[in-house]
């Protein structure tokens, strides 16, 4: 083997390696004269022109958009672009009936210090109290402080959670949250199984699926609820049914950043969580993650809990000391007033009504152009687009996204959103392929020209032939 050969010819010369699965179609012509995707790949190879570095795991599906962006010059002039790619919502204070952000934080003295790295109590004691007003009232069983991690965001929690797992089969769903990619590669103290989920069906998760991967033997499951891309949620009752076959069976981790945003119940305020149906919330190994991030608009703030069984959240604790250091403790104690049961639920009624709008504006539009939509988000500020309607030169993620670009638009390619941890799989073959997810996170004047970059696109391109007449006023 000569000095320059590639990682994946070293690899295949390594008899303990995993066996690399072929595609079953490799990539079409289109593909292979595809600038977007030959970078795609290059990134994905591994690489390395530094000893040691493995840039390929710098960044995220999101990251890696951004940094096509930057190339096109959304570095400069941001406000330039419609950012319809990254998974944050609109931080501003003018959403009727939100309250206010802070301007300004007091640092006290106890903020200068180094904070535990479990979170200060305070704040643990008002995530307890605000998961038991909506969802344990009546319940024997109630959460502490003690069954409360404060953590530096949504991705240091898995992170911890990953950190303190024992030696098991870990079951994930495709498509999900493209940051568990790294979670699920880090570590070696579990085995990450995919279960992929039917478009057909909505991509839905039926209790079955889940009975079936608990009876091969998968003691973890991972996933999103409210789901990331999809928008589609897991009701109460049937997250009951799951959770039933899961007790002294499965530890469940449930990421629920986007609980908030639930648009099923006529956008009453309810927030769907597992915490509805633990029964002994010491003894069910249910893991709930969740935060300021998302439903409560401060993505900056870098403010997360982790909810679960005293023991576990020892653990989870104990590893930040070694992992990440803990969250930053003046933003933790100003988070401490916002948690107020009765002001969370004005807040995310007002959070329901303001994004079921802009959802409802994004749908219309879409379908206004032709896309055909095979279901509507019920949850999340995303939507999960199929582009196989579409001309062949833009018919899947990574070539939309790059007419996207000259456009000045940015979606993030469906491709990531198909978990691939140690690359096992050759991507170009996945069943996320020919989607984008699109976020109407964004103020509505961003999605105004996101969409209008989407029509200029279609014309460029000549789809939807008998809505040509609509694109000539763009």
């Amino acid at each position: 083997m000569t000095a320059n050969a590639s990682a994946s010819e070293k690899l295949d010369d390594v008899t303990s390696a995993e066996p690399k699965v072929s595609s079953s179609r490799g990539p079409s012509d289109n593909e292979k004269n595809s600038d977007i995707h030959r970078q795609f790949r290059e990134a994905h190879e591994g690489h390395k022109a530094h000893a040691g570095l493995d840039p390929s795991r710098a960044s995220t599906g999101v990251v890696w958009t951004t940094e096509r962006a930057y190339e096109h010059g959304f570095l400069e002039n941001p406000k330039e672009w419609a950012n319809l790619g990254q998974g944050a919502p609109e931080v501003e204070d003018d959403i009727e009936g939100c309250f206010e952000r802070p301007h300004s934080i007091n640092i006290s003295i106890t903020g200068r210090e180094y904070g535990p790295t479990a979170g200060i109590k305070p704040l643990r004691k008002a995530v307890a109290d605000l998961y038991n007003a909506h969802h344990r009232q009546g319940k024997e069983s109630q959460y502490t402080w003690e069954n409360v991690c404060i953590v530096p965001g949504g991705r240091a929690g898995l992170i911890r959670i990953a950190a303190v797992l024992g030696n098991a089969y870990l079951g994930f769903f495709i498509p999900d949250y493209t940051a568990y990619n790294e979670m699920l590669s880090l570590f070696r103290n579990f085995a990450a199984i995919p279960i992929p989920l039917s478009r057909e069906d909505k991509y839905h998760i039926h209790p079955d699926k889940i009975a079936d991967e608990i009876k091969r033997g998968t003691s973890v499951i991972l996933t999103s609820n409210p789901r990331n891309p999809t928008g589609k949620m897991v009701s109460v009752p049937e997250l009951a049914k799951i959770q039933d076959m899961a007790r002294g069976r499965a530890t469940l981790i449930m990421d629920e950043f986007y609980s908030g945003y639930n648009y099923t119940t006529d956008c009453d305020g309810s927030v769907i969580s597992s915490a509805d149906n633990v029964q002994d919330v010491d003894k069910d190994d249910v893991l709930i993650i969740d935060g300021l991030t998302k439903r409560f608009r401060l993505p900056g703030w870098r403010v997360a809990w982790i909810i679960g069984p005293k023991e576990f959240v020892k653990a989870i604790g104990s590893c930040g000391s070694y992992l990440d250091g803990g969250c930053n403790v003046p933003f933790q104690e100003a988070a401490v007033p916002m948690l107020e049961p009765g002001n969370v639920r004005k807040e995310m009624k007002a959070l329901q009504h303001h994004f079921r709008d802009k959802r409802d504006y994004v749908v219309g539009r879409l379908q206004d152009m032709g896309f055909d939509l095979p279901f509507v988000p019920d949850s999340t500020f995303y939507l999960w687009l199929n582009l196989e309607q579409l001309p062949q030169e833009i018919n899947d993620g990574l070539n939309f996204f790059q007419a996207c670009l000259e456009e000045k638009v940015i979606v993030v390619p469906g491709i990531f959103f198909d978990l691939n941890p140690s690359r096992r799989r050759d991507l170009f073959d996945s069943p996320c392929h020919h989607f984008v997810r699109v976020s109407y996170g964004p103020r509505m004047d961003v999605l105004k020209g996101g969409l209008d970059g989407f029509e200029r696109i279609l014309k460029k391109y000549s789809a939807f032939p008998d809505k040509k007449k609509k694109y000539q006023s763009v």
